[in-house]
């Protein structure tokens, strides 16, 4: 890597600075106006900081690459991974530096010969079958910009128009499809002798009724059957049931007149979450007449409807409620280990307006604070609610709410394992009262460790192929004077606190954990721990892997439009680059005195040149502080909040749509996690149960309804091992007779597809 530039270098000058958490961050200024703002040491930031001074006109590759710390090529390159595979493949270090790079002629090359191939093909088409050729995700905008590119004009002697010809074809494809769709319903209903049964007994149930117009269009559909692209996201509808969703969902009351209700939203958000659409905005690439159906709706809201209730429904202040009243169905139902409950936190960066896919820290780190949630989980890492906070607000607070909500919820002295962040003699005092605790002791040095004599190790445990010995002795922890003074107290609180030590048998490392908890046995003291750095914080990478947990859907343009007027934040910063640039002129006078007085001693003419060089740095950086001074002359000192936060990181969020919106993300997250435990009786391999699931929930298929009862038949699974574990999974559903929670509540029954898809 080339090392990055700071000082005067053209029209630019960098500056090192500090942000609130004391991580140097270069700040990058064009003719006295800050263009951007990234952390040296975080290759994502170098990467997209690169980039954007390129795409706004403001230097050349090199010159970007030279400020970053990147070769004008490698810039070239991100450039054009950027383009090809979108923001997402820049910042992923999980490709290595390599991996993007190689792809990028061979993608084009590969979109190429199948445009040349298979003209008539569609983009959607053309990238799908990169995508498998390449073994890479080809986004469809890739192979629209290289045909747009490349196509050549149609020939003038065309009877019709290349675009013309599509259209036909799509038309034609259309109805061949509708045909086929019609055709296959029959085929699976009436051929598979289970499904031909099922359909006989529901039949003889009297007809579903509705008095509501919408919900009559429904059932009319739905009474002639069709084709359904989200039929195994119904199996979803067991867990909602489980819970009476319809209950929890009560705590907001009815919108009379309304067309949509909150349970409505909340549905709609639930099932957008299982099938991984990213975010409210991308709901308006879901056919909403087709999405509706797995809500019982004959639409579902379209993205504007949803934010318009959400806004109202976090003027009610009851996420809070809602996350109570699903916890206690949790606990009541049985699916949360009371036993134990550990307590992590995961940050979440703001984003502007610029609507994006996954979550990423944006070039410009301008004046911003993220938050925090918390994750309350038992021994299997299911989680029972959270808390989201600012993250400036401590740890140890947030674990005595989480002491206080457990009481509330019937555990009388519930077991909290936390990690380090925690740690305060004072404050186990206090916690003490009401709940008992498991952490990492603090202050317990090795040699003091090393004491213990072996003999003292009476116990082992095996935990993810590790053997750990086990010893305890019971320990006086005082805090330090210093720390009492600071937290305004005059003497220093101690304990009595029961210290766990294990010892890695590998290694012959030792750690030791504090307890208050003078019941549970050794190993299992030891065992919670060491679950701390398992399941606990397995939640937060599974969720971000399949949710979009980061997503903040608070913001919206129209609200702030009616906001009033803020600071620029333009202002401090250039007021910060004219301090650190007289900080710097009186460094750099020090040194000359101390220099001069040296060369008054003794002349050297290397010391002269050193002289003359700072007196030059001190004469530029003077300059640039009058430009700077002139700079701010021009600045407003108010701005439009939507000039602030566009194309930047938004520096608040409504934390009330945050909470709502990550309701419904845990619910899915148990949701799925009780299917996975139906699923591990139907299918014995441990190793993929979780995917060939996930792959069956989201299975397309045909549905109809008779009677009373909606006929799924999901469409054949060709691997016979996976497809046996499907039928035995709905079979078991079936026996539990699930009903769809929403605006029509009829029965599901499901099936697997035993009959090919014809090839129309």
């Amino acid at each position: 890597m080339k090392n990055m530039k700071t000082g005067k270098y053209n029209n630019f000058i960098i500056l090192k600075q500090k942000d609130d958490r004391g991580i140097d961050i270069h700040a990058v200024y064009y003719n006295f106006v800050i263009v951007s703002r990234f952390n040296p040491e975080n290759n994502a930031e170098r990467r997209l900081a690169a980039i954007d001074l390129v795409e706004k006109g403001l230097c050349s590759k090199k010159i970007a690459g030279d400020i970053c710390g990147f070769h004008r090529n490698t810039v070239t390159k991100l450039i054009n991974i950027k383009k090809i595979y979108g923001i997402e493949a820049v910042i992923e270090d999980n490709r290595g530096l390599k991996s993007p790079y190689k792809y990028v002629k061979k993608v084009r090359a590969c979109i190429k010969k199948l445009l040349d191939e298979n003209p008539r093909w569609t983009d959607q088409a053309i990238a799908k079958h990169a995508s498998i050729e390449l073994d890479t995700k080809i986004s469809r905008s890739a192979v629209a910009r290289i045909r747009t590119k490349d196509t050549q004009a149609s020939s003038n002697n065309d009877v019709l128009s290349r675009n013309e010809e599509l259209e036909l074809a799509r038309i034609a494809d259309s109805i061949d499809r509708r045909n086929f769709d019609h055709r296959q319903m029959e085929l699976n209903f009436k051929l598979d002798s289970g499904v031909e049964k099922d359909v006989s007994e529901c039949s003889k149930e009297q007809p579903l009724k509705s008095d509501k117009f919408s919900d009559t269009q429904v059932i009319e559909r739905l009474h002639e059957g069709q084709r359904f692209p989200f039929a195994g996201a119904l199996m979803h509808h067991l867990f909602l049931q489980e819970i009476n969703f319809e209950n929890i969902a009560s705590v907001f009351p009815i919108k009379v007149g309304a067309t949509y209700q909150s349970i409505d939203i909340l549905l709609t958000l639930f099932h957008s979450i299982n099938l991984g659409i990213p975010s409210i905005e991308a709901l308006k690439l879901v056919n909403a007449y087709e999405f509706g159906i797995l809500s019982g709706m004959n639409r579902s809201p379209e993205k504007e409807t949803i934010r318009d209730h959400l806004n109202h429904m976090a003027g009610l202040n009851l996420s809070c409620d809602l996350i109570d009243h699903f916890a206690r169905a949790l606990l009541n139902h049985g699916f949360i280990d009371p036993e134990v409950f550990f307590i992590d936190g995961h940050f979440l960066p703001y984003y502007g307006l610029n609507v994006i896919a996954k979550g990423y820290y944006t070039v410009r780190r301008l004046a911003m604070r993220g938050n925090e949630l918390y994750a309350i989980t038992d021994l299997q890492g299911r989680p029972l609610f959270f808390i989201t906070e600012s993250n400036e607000i401590d740890f140890r607070p947030i674990i005595s709410r989480s002491a206080e909500k457990l009481i509330e919820y019937g555990i009388s002295r519930p077991i909290l394992v936390f990690d380090r962040g925690g740690y305060g003699i004072h404050y186990f005092k206090e916690l003490n009262e009401q709940a008992d605790f498991i952490t990492w002791a603090k202050y317990v040095g090795d040699k003091t460790l090393k004491q213990i004599p072996d003999e003292s190790f009476t116990v082992g445990i095996y935990w993810q192929k590790k053997k750990y010995l086990i010893a305890e002795e019971i320990r006086t922890a005082s805090e330090s004077l210093q720390t009492a003074k600071k937290e305004g107290r005059t003497k220093p609180t101690s304990m009595e606190l029961r210290m766990v030590v294990i010892e890695n048998q590998d290694t012959g490392k030792r750690i030791a954990i504090y307890t208050n908890n003078r019941i549970k046995q050794l190993h299992e003291i030891a065992f919670f721990m060491l679950n701390r750095w398992g399941e606990s914080e397995n939640i937060f990478k599974e969720m971000m892997s399949r949710f979009n947990l980061n997503y903040h859907p608070g913001y919206d343009i129209k609200e702030l439009e009616n906001q009033p007027l803020v600071d620029n934040p333009d202002v401090a910063l250039t007021n910060k680059a004219i301090r650190i640039l007289k900080k710097e002129i009186g460094e750099l006078e020090k040194e000359i005195l101390v220099m001069e007085a040296k060369q008054f001693k003794r002349k050297d003419k290397r010391r002269l040149k050193k002289l003359t060089k700072f007196n030059e740095e001190i004469v530029q950086k003077k300059k640039d502080i009058e430009g700077f001074k002139s700079k701010l002359e021009e600045l407003d000192e108010k701005i439009s909040i939507i000039d602030l936060l566009d194309g930047k990181q938004m520096s608040r969020c409504d934390l009330e749509k945050k909470k709502l919106y990550d309701s419904m993300q845990f619910i899915s997250y148990n949701s799925r996690e009780r299917l996975v435990e139906i699923f591990r009786g139907c299918y014995n391999d441990k190793r993929d149960v979780k995917q060939v699931l996930d792959m069956i929930t989201r299975q397309a298929g045909y549905i109809r309804l008779y009677g009373q009862t909606l006929i799924i038949v999901l469409d054949r699974i060709e691997n016979k091992k996976h497809r046996e574990s499907a039928i035995k999974l709905c079979q078991e559903l079936n026996k539990k007779e699930i009903k769809i929670s929403g605006h029509l509540n009829f029965k599901l029954s499901f099936h697997i597809s035993k009959n090919k898809v014809h090839v129309i």
